[in-house]
């Protein structure tokens, strides 16, 4: 008989980070060998917490399972079983054991634990075992959810990689009979990481513009990749450039276009150095003096004068 198994993975949450319930699906078609028992490989990405970070107890994700019982050409719906999480032993090397039983009777002991060669996680569970029902045959599907807290208690058991990306878990399948092994695997995506530069989308000050430094000068929700005024002083970076001040300080000699003498207001110098030169363009008039509209026109006129007025009286950083 041949054994074809298949695998799916998935998240509840695909965001990095977060406690996301994660299910595997694994499978054979009718006519092949049941399955023996599973090796879950998982990147090591993934945060595992330790079985005796939560009690004895909690219920840390569910079992369910389909199979051909008794062998007559139907497939049957086992009735699903709580992965419950089981007591270490001081000996017990393992990461976690958590034990489910399915059918009522079936019992499917999962253990966790880190490798070390490459560093990942696994977990193994098999279930051809003293309690697996007589004459079952395929088509076979065990589904596992391992839940991201456990319940009642609320601690963590697993979370999502803090970054974004794709990500592949590795299935190694053991069939009960034949002595096939085969090894499939399936991917998921943490976060949608739209400008490639390792942060999702749902963490990316600027999702779509490339920064993986998060740089913010203002603070503000946008970060200085994509933010048009980075240091909040009402005027644009375009046009700071253009008037020659500074697009990352809001206060300062040459930091507040609306400043033109750097006494830190907005006032009668200001003013006054605006309507010594108003009707020009820009040279021979300075730069500095044409600070609208944005981007800036090259004249200085009423556009400019305007805009000094609306702030007169006020300080920089206001």
């Amino acid at each position: 008989m041949p054994f074809t198994p298949s695998y799916d993975l998935s998240v509840s949450n695909a965001n990095p980070g977060v406690r996301s319930n994660v299910t595997t699906v694994h499978s054979v078609p009718a006519g092949n060998h049941l399955i023996d028992s599973i090796n879950i490989f998982i990147p090591i990405d993934w945060q595992i917490a330790a079985g005796d970070t939560y009690p004895a107890g909690n219920v840390v994700g569910q079992v369910s399972g389909k199979a051909d019982k008794g062998c007559n050409g139907s497939v049957d719906t086992l009735s699903p079983g709580n992965l419950i999480n089981q007591s270490l032993a001081p000996s017990d090397p393992s990461q976690a054991e958590w034990l489910a039983t399915v059918d009522g009777t079936w019992q499917m002991l999962f253990i966790v634990e880190e490798t070390s060669q490459p560093r990942e996680w696994q977990i193994s569970v098999t279930l051809n075992n003293a309690s697996m029902p007589a004459g079952m045959c395929s088509p076979q599907e065990l589904k596992v959810t391992f839940n991201g807290s456990a319940s009642p208690g609320g601690a963590q058991v697993i979370a999502n990689p803090t970054h974004a990306g794709a990500y592949v878990w590795d299935d190694g399948l053991l069939s009960l009979g034949g002595s096939h092994v085969v090894f499939v695997s399936d991917s998921v995506v943490i976060g949608t990481d739209t400008d490639a530069d390792g942060l999702a989308n749902t963490v990316d000050n600027c999702p779509t513009v490339a920064n993986p430094d998060q740089l913010n000068t203002d603070g503000d929700t946008l970060g200085n990749a994509c933010d048009t005024d980075d240091d909040n002083d009402g005027f644009s970076d375009v046009l700071e450039l253009s008037a020659g001040t500074s697009p990352l300080m809001d206060c300062g000699v040459d930091a507040w276009p609306a400043d033109i003498s750097n006494d830190g207001f907005s006032d009668t110098a200001d003013i006054g150095a605006l309507t010594a030169v108003f009707g020009q363009s820009v040279p021979p008039a300075p730069a500095r003096r044409n600070i609208a509209p944005d981007p800036p026109d090259g004249f200085v006129d009423t556009g400019d004068i305007g805009r000094m007025t609306g702030l007169f009286g006020q300080s920089c950083g206001s």
